[in-house]
């Protein structure tokens, strides 16, 4: 016998089917007055109206596989497209320039982080007028800063001020000036006398004066500056120097105008550092910041949020420099345990590259012989890893005390390449008449970002300029550019511009060109400087309908932003009593490529 459970359930079933269909025929009736078909009796076939192979039907039965091959397709198009168009407009030299396979290559190096600005063979050395300086400080510079879309350059100082300059024309426009303690020599200002009301009048005057930043009670720095970094987007200016605060300043970069208002102000200090701040550095277009110090800890900061984000250990001894580029790595240099950190932040590791000439008590230490381990005649040993500097994801670049530049990559322990005494050695003699000769320290680095140029500074009266081989396996030597005294900071950039006309630098305004030896020049001194400029310009090839660069940063000349001064950066050890402190900017100009 079945369950009366479920019959009760069928019938149920049943009734209500027959009272919807009822109910739905009675609402068609009542709009369209007849009878609702069956669905046995409708016919569900689909006819096609259009045909089948239209783009909407094909996109819509094609495989994800089939999808990556027709927009490679487009792609490839596109760029033939684009070659036809520059053949056609008479210049054959570009569109070689502009080829499918060099622009796909550039498309995968750029996304993988690997170098794809390659302008070393079509570097021109740069002429007397083409050295731009600025002198305003009145002690040693020791670092130096600006971005790709600013328009402006930031200098520091042993004396703890900051001087914000115009890249247009090397023009003065901030100071941010030191904080002094009045309560280190046991000395209050009165708030009642004369003096305190002609101080109140002075600085209500500062407030509204262009050129000088105003700081209230506990803001700005009170000892040397040893670091400075500006956020991509030039809103947010980090300092860091003797006195273990990061200070963060909202700063405008964009102004073009002396008697612009002046946003410039003093933001917050961010704290946690137990030692001195060797180096600042933000990652990519974020606002995350790396910073070292000499308590041997990096930490991460995000400046936007003014927060703190953690903390990296591993380094057995003070930092000494700083670098990372878009990625979430960063390089550190160990200074005295002569070791370079790789740090991924995502995947919290670190890799450990250790440099410096091996001594017989390191090798006896490792299992060598000490009587069958001859030492070499002139061999260098290092004693201090002191600059670094990324060339992209996977390389970069360590300078040392011993003179020596090294080649890095992430896939082996050992340098790929090492070039000793890179800035040449001087002959010293000691107390007892003994003279020695001793290599001069590598105290500054800088690398064309995913380029393959890079810039090193010292002591020997010049900064040098070194080509990376295109497979990144050696480097040499380019030209030189005179600097007379310790090169304490060097940055090399790219700016972001879309036509040549649109170059932040133009050296016919300057007044102080040649070095930081050279006079101010008058105002009637700018005619050879107009065409100095013009004859350099005209090698950005520009596209002559938009007025648009071809080639990209291919086509743009770097800038080279540098720190002078009389005495190393944290140090005085060294002092050179002629040397004049200051900033160079040098603007790389590109010679025609005619291959």
């Amino acid at each position: 016998m079945s369950d009366p459970f479920f019959q009760k359930k069928r019938k149920r079933s049943g009734d209500a089917r027959s009272a919807s269909s009822v109910k739905l025929r009675k609402r068609v009736d009542d709009v369209d007055e007849e009878p609702l078909e069956s669905v046995e009796d409708m016919d569900l076939r689909h006819e096609y109206t259009q045909d089948v192979d239209s783009d909407e039907e094909a996109n819509a039965r094609e495989t994800p596989a089939e999808t990556k091959i027709r927009l490679a397709r487009l792609y490839l198009e596109g760029f033939h497209d684009k070659e036809e168009e520059l053949v056609d407009g008479a210049d054959a030299a570009v569109a070689d320039r502009e080829n499918i396979t060099a622009r796909l290559q550039r498309d995968v190096d750029e996304g993988g982080g690997k170098m794809h600005i390659r302008i070393a063979s079509r570097l021109a050395a740069p002429l007397e007028n083409d050295i731009l300086a600025t002198r305003g400080h009145r002690m040693s510079v020791t670092s130096v800063c600006s971005n790709v879309a600013a328009d402006s350059f930031f200098s520091a100082d042993k004396e703890g001020r900051i001087v914000q300059w115009r890249l247009r024309d090397g023009r003065q426009v901030c100071i941010f000036p030191r904080r002094i303690e009045h309560t280190d020599i046991g000395w209050m200002p009165s708030a009642t006398s004369g003096a305190a009301r002609r101080r109140a009048r002075a600085g209500q005057k500062t407030k509204t004066m262009q050129g000088i930043v105003h700081l209230e009670k506990e803001q700005g720095h009170t000892a040397d500056i040893y670091a400075l970094a500006l956020s991509f987007d030039g809103k947010h200016l980090v300092s860091g120097g003797r006195d273990r605060k990061i200070g963060v300043w909202r700063v405008e970069t964009r102004q073009k105008e002396p008697d612009a208002s002046n946003t410039t102000h003093f933001v917050k200090f961010l704290l946690g550092h137990k030692d001195a701040i060797r180096a600042l550095a933000f990652r990519g277009t974020t606002s995350e910041l790396f910073s070292a110090s000499y308590d041997r800890t990096v930490k991460l900061f995000d400046v936007a949020q003014l927060s703190y984000i953690e903390t990296l250990f591993g380094h057995q001894e003070s930092i000494q420099d700083l670098s990372c580029l878009r990625s979430d790595r960063a390089v550190t240099a160990g200074g005295r345990e002569r070791t370079c950190r790789l740090w991924k932040i995502h995947d919290e590791s670190q890799l450990v590259f250790r440099g410096g000439a091996k001594s017989k008590v390191h090798m006896l230490l490792e299992g060598g012989d000490l009587v069958d381990t001859p030492s070499r005649k002139n061999e260098v040993h290092e004693g201090s890893m002191d600059c670094v500097a990324m060339i992209d994801d996977h390389h970069f670049l360590s300078g040392s005390d011993g003179g020596m530049i090294s080649l890095w990559s992430i896939a082996k322990k050992k340098p790929v390449f090492t070039m000793p005494l890179a800035h040449g050695y001087e002959v010293h003699t000691d107390d007892d008449g003994v003279s020695k000769t001793l290599p001069r320290y590598i105290t500054s680095l800088s690398c064309l970002p995913y380029g393959d140029v890079f810039a090193s500074g010292s002591w020997d009266g010049s900064i040098r300029v070194w080509a990376l081989h295109e497979q990144l396996r050696s480097f040499a030597p380019l030209f030189t550019i005179p600097a007379e005294g310790v090169v304490n900071s060097l940055q090399l950039i790219t700016p972001s511009i879309e036509r040549g006309s649109e170059y932040p630098v133009h050296p016919a305004r300057w007044r102080r060109r040649g070095g930081l030896h050279m006079p101010l020049a008058a105002s009637g001194e700018e005619e050879s400087g107009i065409r100095n400029q013009a004859s350099r310009v005209s090698a950005i090839q520009n596209d002559p309908a938009t007025g648009r660069i071809l080639g990209h940063k291919e086509s743009i000349a770097p800038l080279l932003l540098a720190g002078v001064g009389c005495e190393p950066k944290s140090h005085r050890w060294k002092h050179f009593p002629h040397a004049h402190t200051g900033t160079l900017v040098v603007p790389l100009w590109l010679c025609r490529d005619t291959s």
